[in-house]
């Protein structure tokens, strides 16, 4: 890989990149190689998968009548002795 280094002052950057006050004028040193592709940015534009669906091997057909009150059931209990 080939990395190009320079040391020289902020003001030709003016045009190319905004720099904060405490730069500007001043010595600095630039940096250039290039950029490698990683894992991470190829994850971004990959399609998320769809889970839907999945546990329904396991489902109980018997208890789903219970579901709809069973966050109201499990409060009570919790506070029960509150």
């Amino acid at each position: 890989m080939t990395i190009f280094r320079k040391v020289t002052n902020s003001d030709i950057l003016a045009n190319v990149m905004d720099l904060p006050e405490d730069l500007k004028n001043k010595e600095v040193e630039i940096l250039v190689y290039p950029h490698e592709k990683n894992n991470d940015s190829d994850n971004e534009n990959k399609k998320a998968k769809n889970v839907r669906g999945t546990l329904e091997n396991y489902k109980n057909k018997e208890l789903h009548y219970l579901e709809s009150d069973a966050w109201a059931e499990a409060v009570k209990e919790k506070n029960e002795n509150s």
